[in-house]
């Protein structure tokens, strides 16, 4: 009304005939009008933005796992003390059955394994390895805690006395190498000690991580 008013006082001068007036009036609020209704509405724009991630919330690479080298020291281990002298044991242990089973023979002396043999078979297939002290490509070494750690390039061997038995740890023992067969042999043989006849357990060693075995056994 206020624009309408003040538009009606300036025309409102000019001495025009009242039917030019009014069509003149209506030309006026037309316009007007049309320019109201032409006019959009403005649009609200949305203020916020993206969140912006947290200082250093920056992705970490994976470090990959150091490569695994059966010869390498480990820390604390030291050389071997020079043989003791005490009584000679002589053990040739089997678990399992025959087509199916676990065998280590060894020699100790006063307590320290000098040499042993390990054997195995899953049928058709066989793996058998043998290592002395301080052989060409071994290393022997004595742990904090007085086991014997044998380093080979196919896998290391942890041998434990107790005064009731020898426990010969396996890890990472690559069987490609001794017998040809596919995957690891890891695990436990135990072989109790005053014995008269040689008694022995095993754990984990005697896994066929074979497919073919894993096939060939799981069918019958």
């Amino acid at each position: 009304m206020t624009r309408f008013i003040s538009v009606r006082k300036i025309i409102s001068r000019v001495p025009i005939p009242d039917s030019a007036f009014d069509f003149t009036v209506a030309l006026v609020l037309a316009l007007l009008l049309a320019g109201c209704a032409a006019r959009k509405p403005v649009e609200q724009r949305d203020a916020t933005y993206p969140p912006r991630p947290a200082p250093g919330a920056a992705i970490t690479p994976s470090v990959p796992e150091p490569e695994y080298d059966p010869m390498a020291d480990v820390p604390g281990d030291r050389p071997l003390s020079p043989v003791q002298q005490g009584s000679i044991e002589r053990i040739d242990c089997m678990s399992g059955k025959e087509n199916v089973h676990a065998r280590i023979a060894f020699e100790a002396r006063g307590g320290q394994v000098l040499s042993f043999a390990y054997y195995s078979k899953w049928k058709p297939r066989t793996c058998s390895l043998d290592f002395e002290r301080d052989a060409y490509g071994t290393k022997w070494r004595l742990t904090p805690d007085g086991a014997t750690r044998v380093h080979t390039p196919q896998g290391r061997f942890l041998i434990r006395a107790r005064p009731d038995a020898y426990i010969f740890e396996f890890e990472r023992v690559q069987r490609r190498q001794f017998c040809g067969m596919p995957g690891e042999i890891n695990g436990t043989m135990t072989v109790k000690r005053g014995t008269r006849k040689p008694e022995c357990s095993v754990v984990g060693v005697l896994d066929a991580n074979d497919e073919y075995l894993d096939g060939l056994y799981s069918s019958k």
